[in-house]
């Protein structure tokens, strides 16, 4: 495979952070048109917004830490020329974990399976860097 198959994944990825921040935005609005005071998002003091806007929030915040390790990683397998189907795959896996995750942060909330979901893409992640490190250095030496 071409290093350019790290592209669909990270795209998917970056789409879902867009989505996501349109939910909130959609959310934000839908609050302040029933009654919430928008003065609120200005510096996110005072009363705190209901829980489904506040939870998106959180989400989208959410969405700009941990998941932020997936694209220095597939930067990094691109770099060193790894872009086997292992690896790809492990990059889709990140995505899909990561699209499950904000399917149950935007609709249900479970914490049973936003830890699952979490836990997957974590994981993930750990396994793609040993996976680089395994295939870019030369142990036997």
């Amino acid at each position: 495979m071409e290093v350019e198959a790290f592209i669909p994944p990270m795209f998917a990825m970056i789409t879902l952070i867009f989505v996501a921040g349109l939910i909130m935005l959609s959310r934000r609005y839908q609050v302040v048109k029933e009654g919430f005071d928008w003065r609120y998002y200005i510096t996110f003091e005072g009363e705190q917004p209901p829980r489904k806007s506040l939870q998106t929030d959180q989400h989208f915040s959410n969405l700009f830490e941990f998941p932020m390790l997936f694209f220095p990683t597939c930067i990094i397998a691109m770099v060193v020329d790894l872009s086997d189907l292992f690896i790809i795959g492990l990059a889709w896996l990140f995505f899909f974990s990561r699209l499950w995750h904000t399917y149950v942060s935007l609709t249900n909330n479970r914490l049973r399976y936003r830890r699952i979901s979490f836990e997957v893409g974590a994981i993930t992640i750990y396994v793609m860097w040993l996976y680089i490190i395994v295939q870019t250095f030369p142990w036997g030496m």
